[in-house]
């Protein structure tokens, strides 16, 4: 067996409400290794959690380790009994094994019953390595290698890396969130960085078929499946057909207000879907300024649709920034794919760049608004049930009602 320890980071800093963070965090570690359960045996404390792993699915659970919010880092660690003798012996074995020649010695004695000093033993421990190597010499500003020795109450920790992990928050001591996924390169990347800071996300995605063709839903299913690895175990996608609206949209007076029109019955049907389904804010991906349905204006004028919180974690992102994230979490490949959503299918010639809302609310009293988004939630919305990557379920929303 080979051990891992995993640091909470951010979560010892959450004072009387840590054990609500740690406990959930490590309901999420064990959902994404439940398909190891057979492999993992787990130890945990205040600070951090000890995870038992057999050789052969050392490297498996470290990537999956690496991915889950709400760790900071990982390190592969020995761990032997608190006894100078036998932290000198390990610490020796460790060092023989290294194959660069400079080393430093980092001692941290969280249990102050052990006798020895951290200075003390940090010193001992560099003796023993430069009296028992050739290869190897001191280096305490630049060193090539880190020994890090670590007493605890049940043991001492011996590391000689941290593996960076996904940082943040715990997915799903935020709430649920509702992400407006579209196909593109932004909106997963909105999702991502939510479920950071401890959100579950579901998904919405509107298409217009026979316009946007199978393939193209088919890519919102494969970005909402890559991002299971970060969200929670079991999530949902909604997918509405957006087409009778989108024809009537076709018949407004101001063509350049479609796409702002389409956006505030977009925000206006998320808001409907996440007071039935408990989530407590809707997220998009939009950056500010990069289309023209993206101004400052534009984003005021879709906002007073939305009676809950608009999370826009991108707004201030350029397009290479969040083509950088993208790459990072895999969508990127899969956003790319050459096949359109409703928003590119139907961009006016010359789309606003600076809409009043007076102008789109007038416009839209020439639409049975209220009738026409209640139709699109009781018979154009179904719910599709991932479960552990896979889809479990597929029924119409309004049965949930």
């Amino acid at each position: 067996m080979k051990s891992i320890l995993v640091r909470y980071g951010e979560l010892t800093l959450k004072g009387n409400n840590r054990s609500v963070f740690i406990t959930k965090l490590v309901q999420n570690i064990k959902f994404k290794l439940k398909h190891l359960k057979e492999f993992v045996e787990y130890k945990k404390d205040n600070n951090s959690l000890t995870i038992e792993v057999k050789e052969e699915k050392l490297e498996e659970v470290l990537k999956i380790l690496t991915r889950i919010f709400g760790i900071y880092s990982v390190s592969i660690v020995d761990i032997v009994e608190k006894n100078e003798q036998k932290i000198l012996d390990k610490t020796l074995e460790i060092a023989q094994a290294l194959k660069e020649h400079t080393f430093k010695v980092e001692v941290e004695r969280k249990d102050k019953s052990f006798d020895a000093n951290s200075m003390d033993l940090k010193i001992k421990i560099a003796s023993n390595i430069l009296r028992n190597t050739n290869h190897l010499k001191v280096d305490v500003h630049n060193p090539e290698n880190k020994i890090n020795v670590v007493i605890k109450s049940d043991g001492v920790y011996i590391f000689t890396s941290r593996i960076s992990a996904a940082k943040g928050l715990p997915v799903g001591v935020s709430g649920k969130g509702l992400s407006m996924l579209s196909g593109g390169i932004d909106s997963p990347v909105a999702s991502y960085l939510t479920m950071k800071r401890g959100m579950q996300v579901d998904f919405l995605h509107f298409m217009t078929p026979p316009h946007t063709t199978p393939e193209a839903l088919d890519k919102v299913f494969q970005l909402a499946k890559r991002l299971e690895r970060y969200n929670q175990s079991s999530f949902s996608l909604y997918v509405c057909d957006f087409s009778m609206i989108l024809r009537e949209l076709m018949h407004i007076k101001e063509e350049s207000y479609r796409i702002t029109l389409m956006r505030r019955i977009f925000m206006r049907i998320g808001n409907e879907i996440s007071n039935i389904i408990g989530a407590k804010a809707i997220i998009t991906g939009e950056s500010l300024g990069q289309v023209a349905s993206q101004t400052i204006e534009s984003i005021n004028v879709i906002n007073r649709t939305s009676q809950l919180p608009i999370l826009r974690p991108v707004i201030t992102f350029d397009k290479e920034e969040i083509i950088k994230i993208s790459k990072e979490i895999e969508t990127y490949e899969i956003s790319i794919l050459p096949f359109d959503d409703v928003c590119s299918l139907y961009v006016p010639r010359n789309p606003v760049t600076k809409p009043k809302v007076f102008v789109a609310e007038e416009q839209e009293k020439d639409l049975m608004l209220e009738e026409m988004i209640q139709y699109a939630i009781d018979n154009s919305v179904t719910r599709y049930v991932y479960r552990d990557g896979d889809l479990v379920e597929k029924e119409w929303l309004h049965k949930e009602n």
